[in-house]
């Protein structure tokens, strides 16, 4: 929901969920334990028609793929600390409708930058294993292709 949540206010209009790309546990949440979230767009793709499956994809000019980081952190108040216990990467797509006046849309989608290199990091990893699930499923799909 969070996800979800950050990508419709980041994108300005309502996300279409893709997949949840990669979920890391590195920490055990217990029973009682105090969480916080922490969501993050990590960066943006042009997507296709096809990426978008609600609406009426006539009017849609503009598909984008929006990548979503969503951290848990288990908190301890009485030994003011945190720490990471969950990860989660999520794909989201965002169809944009063209203005009725110039045929582009509204409000287009930002392209993310890293302020620091640790946003680079994070934004290169995502990146990289992204294109490396592309290419693995690229090759499933080639594998699974009847023969002519």
């Amino acid at each position: 929901e969070l996800a979800f949540a950050t990508t419709y206010v980041f994108a300005g209009a309502r996300p279409v969920f893709l997949e949840v790309d990669q979920v890391s546990f590195t920490k055990p949440v217990d029973v009682g334990d105090l969480l916080q979230f922490q969501s993050r767009v990590l960066y943006t793709d042009k997507g296709s028609r096809e990426d978008c499956v609600a609406g009426d994809v006539e009017r849609m000019q503009d598909v984008w793929l929006v990548h979503v980081e969503v951290e848990t952190w288990v908190t301890v108040p009485e030994e003011a600390k945190s720490q990471v216990s969950n990860q989660f990467n999520f794909t989201f797509a965002v169809a944009r409708e063209e203005s009725k006046d110039s045929g582009k849309p509204d409000h287009p989608i930002r392209r993310i930058l890293p302020n620091n290199i640790d946003q680079a990091r994070r934004m290169a990893s995502r990146m990289i294993a992204d294109e490396e699930q592309r290419r693995i499923d690229t090759e499933t799909a080639l594998d699974e292709a009847p023969a002519k």
